[in-house]
C-alpha cells in the first residue's frame, strides 16, 4: 500500500468521525463505560489478591528448642532448618529477645512480667518463613523431625481457614472478571456494529461503483481503532484519578490495609486497557463491516 493511499484512509477515517459525531460520541462513551466498570472490578479483585498474598506471606512457623541445647547444637539446627525444602528465611530468637517482645506486646500491663523477669520461662526458638505459604504444613512436619526441636507451632487451624477463605475469594474474583470481560467485549463490539450499520448505504454505494473491499474497509478500521482508543483513554483517565484518591484515603485513614502501589499498578493497567480498547474497536469494526461488503 502506498503511503499516500494510507494517508487518504486516515483522512477519511477522521472525516467520518466528524460526520457521524453523535454516533462516534455514543461509541466512545460505551467503550469508556464498559472499560470503567471492568476496571473497577479489576482494581477490587487485584487488591483483594494483593491483601490476601500479604496476609499469607506473614504466616510463619515457630520452632521451639530444647532448653538443654548448647550453643553449637543451636547453630547446627539453624543450618539444618535453612536446608529444608521450601524454607525461605530462618531467624533465631533468643529467650531474652522473646521476653523483650512479650513485654512490648503487653504495653502498660508489663507489670505482669515481674515474676518472669527473675526466671525467664520462654525458650529459645527459630522463626521460619517459607517460600510459598501453601507449603507451611509440609515444612512444619519436616522441621518437627529435626533433633533438638521441642515443639513446632504455626497456627494450623487458622492457616487452614485462611487458605480456604483466600481460595474462595480468588475463585469468585476470577469468575466475576471473566464474566465482566465477556460482557464488556460484547457491548463494545455491538456499539461499533451500530456505527457501521448506520452507514451501510454508503458502503453499498461504494461497492457498486467498483471500490475494492479493502479500499472500503480501511477507513472503518481506522475509525474503529480511534473510537476504541479514545474510549479506553477516557476510562484510563477516570480510573487513574479515582484510584489516586482511593489510595491516598486508605493510606491516611485505614493504614492497616495495604493497597497495590499507585504508580506501578496503574501504569500496567493503563497500557493494557489502551491496548484492549484499541484492539476491540478495530476488530469490532472489521467484523461489522464484513456483512455489508457482500453485495
Amino acid at each position: 500500500m502506498k503511503f499516500r493511499t494510507f494517508g487518504y484512509f486516515i483522512k477519511e477515517g477522521m472525516a467520518s468521525l466528524g460526520r457521524n459525531s453523535l454516533m462516534s460520541l455514543a461509541s466512545i462513551g460505551s467503550v469508556a463505560s464498559a472499560l470503567i466498570i471492568l476496571g473497577i472490578f479489576l482494581i477490587i479483585t487485584l487488591n483483594f489478591n494483593f491483601i490476601v498474598d500479604t496476609v499469607e506471606s506473614q504466616v510463619e512457623i515457630t520452632a521451639y528448642l530444647d532448653d538443654s541445647l548448647m550453643d553449637e547444637e543451636i547453630s547446627r539446627i539453624g543450618r539444618e532448618l535453612i536446608q529444608v525444602h521450601g524454607v525461605r528465611e530462618v531467624t533465631f530468637v533468643s529467650r531474652e529477645q522473646a521476653l523483650k517482645e512479650f513485654r512490648e506486646q503487653l504495653g502498660d500491663k508489663e507489670g505482669l512480667l515481674a515474676a518472669m523477669e527473675k526466671d525467664n520461662p520462654l525458650p529459645n526458638s527459630y522463626r521460619i518463613k517459607t517460600q510459598n505459604p501453601e507449603v507451611v504444613k509440609d515444612v512444619a512436619n519436616m522441621i518437627g523431625r529435626i533433633e533438638g526441636i521441642d515443639e513446632v507451632k504455626y497456627g494450623k487451624e487458622i492457616v487452614d481457614k485462611l487458605f480456604k477463605i483466600t481460595g474462595i475469594i480468588r475463585f469468585v474474583g476470577i469468575g466475576v472478571m471473566a464474566v465482566l470481560s465477556i460482557i464488556s467485549i460484547f457491548i463494545i463490539s455491538n456499539t461499533i456494529k451500530l456505527t457501521v450499520y448506520a452507514r451501510r448505504r454508503e458502503i453499498e454505494i461504494m461497492k457498486y461503483i467498483g471500490a475494492t473491499d479493502w479500499f472500503i474497509r480501511w477507513p472503518f478500521l481506522i475509525e474503529g481503532m480511534v473510537l476504541g482508543f479514545l474510549g479506553s483513554l477516557i476510562a484510563v483517565g477516570v480510573l487513574n484519578v479515582a484510584y489516586y484518591y482511593l489510595f491516598n484515603f486508605v493510606v491516611l485513614n485505614i493504614p492497616i490495609i495495604t493497597l497495590l502501589p499507585f504508580d506501578v499498578f496503574l501504569y500496567d493497567l493503563s497500557i493494557w486497557f489502551l491496548g484492549i480498547g484499541t484492539f476491540i474497536g478495530t476488530v469490532g469494526s472489521g467484523i461489522s463491516i464484513r456483512r455489508f461488503l457482500r453485495v
